[in-house]
């Protein structure tokens, strides 16, 4: 049995690899990094060690068989499905996050793929032969890769000859070529018909259109781009004031160009706006409670908003109206504890204790101290504004996790089902608990 490359170095590599080729491509993504390596740096050596191995991408694609392809490949690279999102309504998709299930392996390379599949339900029914006609062009993963999912799948992951090999046909995949798949005119007619189809199927490929870093503050990383002159969108997403769940923003890259066939071997050069920049900031994770009650008053402040985006001083009163809206939301872990809000793992440091005393005596009086869970999923609200902005799409806003139903649907063409966020906190809060019970018992002996 060959020796198995370690599916964390896996995706150091690609990532390395893209983020490389986009900041050769697209000079703006060194000034990202440089602003993220400001952000983190300053913050303390913790956070300067998620530069670079705690990021986020996203890919859309065409068809059941490409969403299941796509399972088979990150598979490989230790990441399985979490969370079923359905965001049909507003961006015709259906969409579920990519990553490690293993908190030790999101320390070693927290890398995780947003994957959206284009829903043909939502395309006109007049235009879907049209549609269709041009996902029946696609022809994604070429015979080495293939190949290489059938070894790996196998021998449960690859040598080192295998892993560089699975690391090269994944990157190609990956980044966008520089020639689309259609002709100009039909990309003109797939934006008519639907923005996001036309995304999807301009090239014969599942290119990332963005490599987000995480940074200690979403806030100051969007401040730093506004004063090297990129324009970002009107404000940052996620919450303001409270330090749950997810803070993001984003900006524009400049347009490539791509070249589009034209028939005879010949081709129209045009430019094409797709890739920005992203940061992220991942805050603690909610419970469903909390998230519910988070959500409701997340949508409270955005009904509250009186100036739209472009009006004279829209930032400024965007940021006071959402922070007075979450304003009842309690911020100490504490109380959030006890109101079963947020997840925490636990820590016990005391050399004896008084065997009287209940594990949330002991949490309350402090002797075992909380610590508050990173929240590694996505959030609808801000994902989609993000998307509304970048894409162009109107009143794309609060799009949240889907119903059962919908997602029963998802997870057949996906090939297996989802893990849910809810269950995978509970278990890391719920080992805590454990290990530090027996800690208790051990100053008993």
């Amino acid at each position: 049995m060959p020796t198995l490359v370690a599916t964390h170095l896996i995706r150091e590599k690609i990532v390395e690899a893209i983020l490389a080729s986009f900041q050769q491509s697209m000079p703006i993504y060194s000034d990202m990094m440089a602003v993220a390596a400001n952000i983190n740096n300053a913050a303390g050596p913790e956070e300067a060690a998620r530069l670079g191995r705690i990021m986020h991408a996203a890919i859309r694609c065409a068809s059941p068989h490409e969403l299941r392809t796509i399972n088979d490949i990150l598979a490989l690279m230790g990441c399985g499905p979490v969370n079923y999102y359905d965001l049909r309504e507003k961006v015709s998709v259906q969409s579920t996050a990519f990553r490690p299930t293993c908190p030790q392996d999101i320390q070693r390379n927290g890398f995780r793929l947003f994957c959206s599949m284009l829903s043909i339900d939502c395309i006109p029914e007049s235009e879907r032969p049209f549609v269709e006609s041009i996902i029946a062009r696609r022809d994604l993963f070429s015979e080495t890769l293939r190949d290489l999912i059938a070894v790996g799948q196998k021998q449960g992951g690859f040598d080192s000859d295998q892993s560089a090999a699975f690391v090269a046909q994944c990157v190609r995949l990956f980044i966008r070529p520089k020639t689309a798949m259609v002709s100009l005119d039909e990309y003109e007619r797939l934006r008519a018909i639907n923005k996001v189809a036309a995304q999807v199927l301009i090239t014969n490929a599942l290119a990332f259109n963005h490599l987000t870093p995480s940074v200690a503050s979403v806030p100051e990383a969007h401040q730093q781009m506004l004063q090297r002159g990129i324009q970002t969108i009107a404000v940052w997403q996620g919450p303001v004031g409270k330090n749950f769940i997810l803070r993001q923003t984003s900006c524009l890259a400049p347009p490539v160009k791509l070249k589009f066939p034209s028939g005879s071997d010949t081709f129209i050069e045009a430019d094409y706006q797709e890739t920005f920049v992203e940061f992220e900031e991942r805050l603690t994770a909610l419970t469903a409670r909390g998230r519910q009650w988070f959500e409701e008053l997340f949508a409270f402040g955005k009904q509250q908003l009186k100036l739209r985006e472009g009006d004279l001083g829209y930032a400024e009163h965007y940021y006071d109206v959402m922070k007075a809206a979450l304003k009842p939301f309690p911020s100490d872990p504490l109380e959030c504890w006890k109101q079963g809000l947020a997840y925490f793992t636990y820590q016990f440091r005391a050399e004896s204790v008084d065997h009287g005393w209940t594990f949330d005596e002991l949490v309350s009086d402090g002797i075992i101290k909380l610590v508050p869970q990173t929240y590694e999923d996505f959030f609808g609200p801000a994902a989609t504004n993000i998307f509304n902005s970048n894409i162009g799409l109107k009143d794309v806003s609060n799009v949240g996790l889907a119903q059962v139903d919908s997602q029963a649907e998802f997870e057949s063409m996906l090939g297996r089902s989802v893990v849910n966020m809810y269950d995978y906190y509970d278990a890391i809060e719920a080992d805590s608990r454990s290990q530090v019970r027996m800690q208790i018992a051990a100053t008993a002996e």
